[in-house]
């Protein structure tokens, strides 16, 4: 599998990565991140609202969608192509998610154990997802969440083995509700605004 380098997201990744390993006050002790808006009509952010381990099968949906969506607004894999787009209404944007590090932390420490007993080398994937009513009614308790988030962006971290480029399904339990052929990925959840 040809990757193209994505420096924006391994540079957000490499930031999650590193703020999961700080030490907190927290008396969870698990660490919660929190993104501050400087510019007056965007709020502070002061609670965190989590993330999941996600079955890829479920989150693999979501992906199409996102290309779907970043299609007909005009974003393609090839730049400088003419349009020709008519949007009839809005959409609330994504500027970042909120979530629960120690969760992450766990699901990282999890999976590179899994893949280090089977001689896989670990490596991860930021990916770009879109929300749908399916995947909400599955993975999002809350149901004034379920219907706040429904087609809205989201972001995955998806692991996968670094000589094959591919994920090591058998090596993940699906997390209990979900359905798939296995392996899982992390949904940062927390979508802000």
């Amino acid at each position: 599998m040809n990757h193209k380098p994505y420096s924006l997201l391994i540079l957000i990744f490499i930031s999650i990565f590193l703020f999961s390993f700080r030490n907190t006050d927290n008396s969870t002790g698990g660490l919660n991140i929190y993104i501050t808006r400087t510019a007056a009509n965007r709020p502070e952010i002061k609670t965190d609202t989590g993330g999941r381990v996600v079955s890829l099968d479920s989150a693999q949906v979501c992906f199409n969608r996102y290309d779907s969506l970043m299609k007909a607004h005009g974003f393609s894999d090839q730049a400088g192509q003419s349009i020709n787009i008519r949007l009839k209404k809005t959409s609330k944007i994504t500027t970042g998610e909120t979530f629960d590090g120690k969760n992450l932390q766990d699901w990282l420490n999890t999976t590179a154990a899994q893949y280090a007993a089977a001689g896989k080398t670990l490596m991860i994937k930021v990916q770009m997802g879109v929300y749908d009513a399916d995947y909400l009614n599955t993975y999002q308790p809350d149901p004034s969440l379920r219907t706040a988030n429904d087609n809205r962006i989201a972001i995955f971290l998806i692991p996968y083995d670094a000589s094959t480029g591919q994920p090591v399904r058998a090596l993940t339990v699906l997390p209990s509700g979900s359905t798939g052929t296995g392996g899982t990925g992390y949904d940062l959840g927390g979508v802000q605004p």
